[in-house]
């Protein structure tokens, strides 16, 4: 039961955040987009990698944190109807350049995230 509330209010506070980013944006908020699932697809493969080397921390708050807190910040709906926006209103290169720096700097920014993570892992087994 725990495990849901944490996932409940995270992804309250994960969807206030990036309902402010999108706000701030204005008009281009599929700039915001862009930035926020990059932010989120490092946060996820970081914390997921670092943070049970560099504190105590439970599965139900991890899964809060992780589902909730980065899974109500990012978002794939918006970046799908963002992409269809784009193609439909014929901004086609502007479409492409959307999805190529959503898709490949998420994965980028994941692998990045992931290999910090990874270095907390291996100060913990030189202690």
């Amino acid at each position: 039961m725990r495990k849901i509330l944490y996932i409940f209010i995270l992804a309250f506070i994960g969807g206030c955040l990036r309902g402010y980013f999108t706000l701030i944006a204005g008009n281009d908020h599929f700039i915001a987009t862009v930035f926020i699932n990059l932010i989120g697809a490092f946060v996820l493969a970081f914390i997921t990698g670092a943070l049970p080397h560099l504190i105590d921390i439970s599965n139900d708050i991890m899964t809060g944190l992780s589902v909730g807190l980065v899974g109500g910040f990012t978002t794939f709906s918006t970046f799908s109807y963002d992409s269809v926006t784009l193609f439909e209103n014929n901004k086609i290169g502007l479409g492409l350049l959307y999805i190529l720096v959503s898709l490949i700097g998420g994965l980028l920014l994941a692998h990045i995230g992931t290999k910090l993570g990874q270095q907390f892992e291996n100060k913990e087994d030189q202690l």
